[in-house]
């Protein structure tokens, strides 16, 4: 799979095996890889999207990876999502790097104003939601997010 292929030629060792076996979720669930750019894939169940998965580096100039979460969390279907998953999805809020005197390259430089569950966000990136470099607890709860979002999103908003 070209995917995993893509993530094989850059990272390695513990850091592969975690995003392969995160990928290997992802498709395990139904939810399909469609390469994005050369360094990234958005993952697609009934043409709706819970993240795109990127590889780039890290402040080592180290090859790895993270996860971008794009859904529109101003969307009413959003409510049933539970308190915990909220605070863990803005607890992971993405301000643009601009901010921070850095080029961002988030493609919204210098950020866009979303809303997020009710409240207003500003110069956020284009992907709001990023889980950089992340550790099992982190995978394991954005599986609790995806789990949900299969129910609430991709199957219940897809007829």
């Amino acid at each position: 799979m070209e995917i995993k292929d893509v993530f094989k030629n850059r990272l390695e060792g513990e850091t592969l095996t975690t995003a392969l076996g995160f990928i290997d979720y992802l498709i395990d669930k139904g939810i399909t890889p469609k390469k994005e750019w050369d360094n990234g894939f958005r993952f697609i169940l009934n043409e709706k999207s819970p993240c795109l998965v990127v590889l780039t580096k890290n402040a080592k100039n180290i090859d790895d990876w993270f996860i971008c979460d794009v859904a529109d969390y101003s969307n009413p279907e959003w409510d049933s999502l539970n308190d915990d998953l909220k605070k863990f999805i803005l607890a992971n809020i993405k301000i643009c790097s601009v901010y921070e005197g850095d080029s961002c390259g988030c493609g919204s430089e210098p950020g866009i104003s979303m809303n997020i569950f009710g409240k207003e966000y500003h110069n956020l990136c284009t992907s709001p939601i990023q889980l950089i470099f992340p550790q099992s607890d982190v995978l394991d709860k954005f599986k609790e997010y995806v789990e949900w979002w299969i129910i609430n999103i991709a199957n219940r908003c897809s007829a």
